[in-house]
């Protein structure tokens, strides 16, 4: 093996580290649900099954610890899809959560589950909270 060939296999090998070390450094930065202050469970989803225009997700999740969950991070770790809509419905625990949801609004029964927090991020990825 000549010395050109030598190093190019040094350089190739040094390439390769550098993007594993980016890999591995950016999939540790993922928040996991299981991580976020409250307890998060998730109860129900739904999504439309059109392909063709914009993904809407419903979920409901269930909070154990309600005043000191962390919402947000909690929604902005779900998937969103651009021009697509994403409505994380919580309640608390104690309370009860629906474990079936519908593609029309208010998507849960109302009279028997009561939201205790309202995430939605919309098509072009602005977050409301109610």
């Amino acid at each position: 093996m000549n010395k050109v060939n030598k190093k190019r296999w040094i350089w190739f090998g040094f390439v390769v580290v550098l993007i594993l070390i980016v890999i591995i450094s950016d999939s540790s930065l993922l928040t996991n649900s299981q991580k976020i202050r409250g307890g998060f469970t998730e109860t129900a989803f739904y999504r439309n099954e059109n392909n063709s225009g914009p993904v809407i997700r419903v979920y409901a999740v269930k909070v154990d610890s309600p005043l000191v969950a962390d919402y947000d991070s909690y929604g902005n770790s779900m998937p969103h899809t651009e021009h697509g809509i994403t409505k994380i419905f919580f309640f608390d625990a104690k309370s009860g959560a629906p474990d079936k949801l519908t593609m029309n609004s208010p998507h849960y029964d109302t009279t028997q589950y009561r939201t205790i927090w309202v995430f939605q991020k919309n098509a072009v990825g602005r977050v409301t909270e109610e």
